[in-house]
């Protein structure tokens, strides 16, 4: 009978300790995620995130032409554009639209590759680099695809990240 309640004794102890731990193990997990919720760190996180997100797409967008319509790839260049770059692709002569119209192809990128090598969401300024393939096809010759490696200065405006510089990088990295 000793046995019998030294055992029990030694379970209901096992068990209380176990709850216990449970208990300060929940609480914990609960103070963690009030404390991250409020954390200026996710802001930034979420802020960059989305600085990325914008940025690949608007790449991908700037290295795409059809020539079947180019008045709306132009429109589609300068959505997502800001301050000088905006202007010059506002300023583009008729004439180089017209060379593009008869060449006859389609030009599709595709970002391969992307990251923010500098952000900051105070001044709501990123710089992203960018491997894009562009795949042209002319006419009913085959596609060619060409690798490119880009960056853009991107700028947070009040419509979102717009594109303000966009250059291609050399062949041995950025200068």
């Amino acid at each position: 009978m000793a046995r019998r309640m030294t055992a029990r004794r030694v379970l209901t102890g096992a068990a209380t300790a176990l709850a216990v731990a449970a208990a300060v193990f929940a609480l914990w997990g609960v103070l963690a995620w009030v404390s991250a919720a409020g954390d200026g760190d996710l802001a930034t996180a979420a802020a960059r995130d989305d600085a990325l997100r914008a940025g690949r797409e608007h790449v991908a967008r700037l290295t795409t032409m059809d020539h079947s319509d180019v008045e709306a790839g132009l429109r589609s260049w300068l959505e997502v554009t800001t301050g000088p770059l905006r202007s010059e692709l506002e300023d583009t002569d008729p004439a180089t639209l017209h060379a593009v119209e008869r060449a006859g192809t389609v030009a599709t990128g595709a970002v391969l590759a992307a990251g923010l090598s500098e952000f900051n969401a105070d001044h709501g300024t990123a710089t992203l680099l960018a491997t894009v393939e562009i795949t042209t096809v002319a006419g009913d010759t085959e596609p060619v695809h060409v690798r490119h490696r880009y960056r853009a200065q991107l700028r947070h405006t009040d419509d979102g990240w717009k594109v303000a510089a966009f250059e291609p990088m050399p062949a041995g990295g950025a200068s």
